[in-house]
C-alpha cells in the first residue's frame, strides 16, 4: 500500500493544496531512469510544502507525496504520450492531441525541466496503469472529498493550488504568477484579493501569464457553484539556490509570513461573504 499524499482537514473555507512538491523517489520508479537523481528533482516544486508547516487551523491542506515526473497530479488522466509505453493498446483513450503531451510533459513526464529524456527504455503499460491507480487516482479522490466535506459547511469556499516555477520560464522580474483560467476558474475579486496580499510583499506579480492555470484549477473550479480555485507560482530564485537546491532561509521565511498573511485576509473576506 503506497500513501499517495498527506491532508489535514479543518473547519475552514480555505483549501491549500501542493499537487508538485512531492520527492519519494521509490526504486521502482528510479529503475526506469537514465538521468541521475538531481536531474529529476529539477522539476520539483522545491520545498513548497513546507511553507504551510506547521499545519495551521486556519486552512484545510492536500499535498502529494509523489515526485511530478512519476505522475504529474496537475494533467488530465488521459494526457499520455503513447510512444513511451510498450504492450499498449489503450489508443483511443490518448489525448495525443493535447500540448501538454506534445511537449512531453503529460501525466507522465517524458523530459525534465531541460529536455532531456528521462527514460532509459520503452516502460511496460502496466507501469502506467499502476501510477495512475495507486497515486493520481486516489490524490484527485481526496480533493473531491476535501471539497465535499467543506462545501458542505460553507456556502463559499476558496482553494488554493500552489507552485513553484523555474526562474528560466519567466522573466526576472516577475516573482509571482496567479492564475485563475482567465476568471474561469475564480472570481475576479478574489484573484485581485490574493495579489494585493502578494503586492504588500513587494512581488512583482502576473496575472494568468504566461500560465492559465493548470488541470487542476480548470477541472476542480466552478466559481458559479461557489467553489473557487486559483493557480499560485513562486519564482524559484526568491527562495532557493535552483543549481544547488538549496533554501535561501530569509527570503523563504518571508514568503512564508506573506502566505500566513495571505491566508487571513482571504478568510476575513469570506467570513464577510458567508
Amino acid at each position: 500500500m503506497y500513501n499517495a499524499y498527506e491532508f489535514h482537514i479543518n473547519n475552514s473555507p480555505l483549501i491549500v493544496m501542493t499537487p508538485h512538491s512531492g520527492r519519494n523517489y521509490s526504486n521502482r520508479f528510479l529503475k526506469y531512469m537514465a538521468l541521475d537523481l538531481k536531474d529529476l528533482r529539477n522539476t520539483e516544486d522545491y520545498f513548497i510544502d513546507q511553507l504551510f508547516f506547521p499545519f495551521s487551523n486556519n486552512f484545510s491542506y492536500l499535498n502529494a507525496t509523489f515526485p511530478r515526473i512519476f505522475v504529474d497530479a496537475n494533467r488530465s488522466p488521459l494526457e499520455i504520450d503513447k510512444t513511451m509505453w510498450e504492450n499498449n493498446n489503450l489508443d483511443k483513450l490518448f489525448d495525443a492531441s493535447s500540448t501538454k503531451v506534445l511537449n512531453g510533459i503529460g501525466v507522465f513526464a517524458k523530459y525534465n525541466l531541460f529536455g532531456e529524456y528521462i527514460y532509459s527504455s520503452k516502460v511496460p503499460f502496466s507501469e502506467a496503469k499502476w501510477r495512475l491507480l495507486n497515486f493520481y487516482f486516489p490524490y484527485h479522490r481526496k480533493i473531491k472529498e476535501i471539497i465535499k466535506k467543506t462545501k458542505k459547511k460553507y456556502e463559499k469556499i476558496i482553494a488554493l493550488d500552489c507552485h513553484s516555477m523555474s526562474s528560466e520560464l519567466v522573466s526576472s522580474e516577475t516573482d509571482i504568477v496567479i492564475s485563475n483560467m482567465n476568471n474561469k476558474s475564480s472570481s475576479p475579486d478574489i484573484l485581485n484579493l490574493v495579489k494585493k496580499c502578494f503586492k504588500n510583499y513587494s512581488y512583482n506579480t502576473n496575472i494568468n501569464k504566461p500560465f492559465k492555470g493548470g488541470f487542476i484549477t480548470s477541472y476542480y473550479g466552478k466559481p458559479k457553484n461557489n467553489i473557487h480555485f486559483l493557480q499560485i507560482e513562486v519564482n524559484k530564485s526568491l527562495y532557493m539556490d535552483e543549481k544547488n537546491l538549496s533554501l535561501k532561509k530569509s527570503n523563504f521565511s518571508k514568503l512564508k509570513v506573506c502566505f500566513e498573511n495571505l491566508f487571513k485576509d482571504i478568510l476575513f473576506y469570506l467570513n464577510y461573504k458567508q
